[in-house]
């Protein structure tokens, strides 16, 4: 009876997963705060906790702005899913959160 319930528990927990990021090297810390890589990119994190990000001016719905790239559009979807309504901690380590291991 022990083993079947062991079983059971451990076939629970196997569906059981965290979201993977796209983006920003599967670093949820640094697409939360960062955004994207593209320094072009249409939109800004302000507050992961609040769930508010800026605008580019450069891009639409400026009647003379560039248009969403599809990496704009999928990854501010892609911000909204993992990233709104987390506490926000801060980087203690040396330099921004981006350029540790490496800068990605």
């Amino acid at each position: 009876m022990k083993n079947w319930i062991f079983l059971a528990a451990c076939l629970c927990s196997g569906t059981v997963g965290a979201q993977a990021v796209s983006y920003r090297d599967n670093d949820p810390f640094v697409f939360c705060t960062y955004g994207q890589k593209d320094p072009a990119k249409c939109w800004w994190p302000i507050s992961a906790a609040a769930g508010t990000v800026m605008w580019s001016p450069a891009c639409e719905p400026n009647p003379y702005g560039k248009p969403w790239t599809a990496d704009d559009t999928a990854s501010l979807t892609e911000w909204y899913a993992v990233c709104t309504g987390v506490g926000e901690g801060k980087w203690k380590g040396v330099g921004t959160g981006e350029q540790a291991p490496y800068y990605h």
